[in-house]
Formats: structure tokens, sequence, C-alpha cells
């Protein structure tokens, strides 16, 4: 469980977060994370690049369970760039993210900013 402070999120199961991130293209290289320079230093710790389109992201808090993958979404110069998990386990802390153009694994340009949004549930119980 992540011991965090946290504002009110009206939701039916208690102890739910609401939780975003944003990662910046590297080309064939690891993403950027913007937010590592705030205070908390953002939800992902990293972005290493496995392969092609490919990434492995590490989580900076844990959390028992996961809700919904709220969205993923891509603004930047890559025409068509979508994004997507392969895998997400918010209890171990990582996820499987792929970027694709059509069907052809692409890695996100400098120009790229991901930002995904995800719901965990930091309590196993009721769920």
């Amino acid at each position: 469980m992540a011991n965090r402070s946290t504002h009110p999120l009206n939701c039916v199961k208690s102890e739910s977060y609401l939780l975003t991130a944003q990662l910046t293209g590297g080309g064939a290289a690891d993403m950027t994370l913007p937010e590592a320079v705030f205070l908390g230093k953002g939800e992902v710790s990293a972005a290493a690049r496995t392969g092609a389109g490919k990434f492995t992201i590490t989580f900076r808090n844990l959390y028992p369970a996961l809700l919904a993958v709220c969205g993923i979404g891509v603004v930047g110069t890559t025409d068509g760039l979508v994004g997507q998990f392969a895998s997400i386990d918010v209890a171990a802390g990582t996820a499987a993210l792929e970027t694709y153009v059509g069907s052809t694994p692409t890695d996100p340009a400098t120009t790229d900013t991901i930002y995904i949004t995800w719901l965990v549930r930091n309590s196993g119980k009721n769920r």
C-alpha cells in the first residue's frame, strides 16, 4: 500500500486513487519523465525502451488493485501514434507499454508526449 497524502475522490470503492503520468518520447531511447522535477517526482520512475515502440514502465508507488486504465493519449508530431498496455501490474509496480502507428511498432519522437491515466485501489478489501 502506498502511504500518501491525497485529495477526496468520490467513488463507490474506498481508497480509490486516480493517477496520471506524462512521458516524453526519446526517439530510439528511453522516454523522459518531465514530472520527475516536481515534488513527489511523478507516478512513473522509469520508462525504459526494450525494443522499437516497446517500453517497460516502472511505477513509483505500489497498489494492491488496478480498477481501470482510463486512457493513454498522445499529443505530438508523429501522425497516428497510439499507445496501449501489453500488461500492467500495479502490485508489482510495472507495465509494458507499446506504441504504434497502424500495426507498426513506432518509437515516440522527442516531440511526442504520452499522457496516461489509471485508477487504482489502495486496499485489497472488497474488490
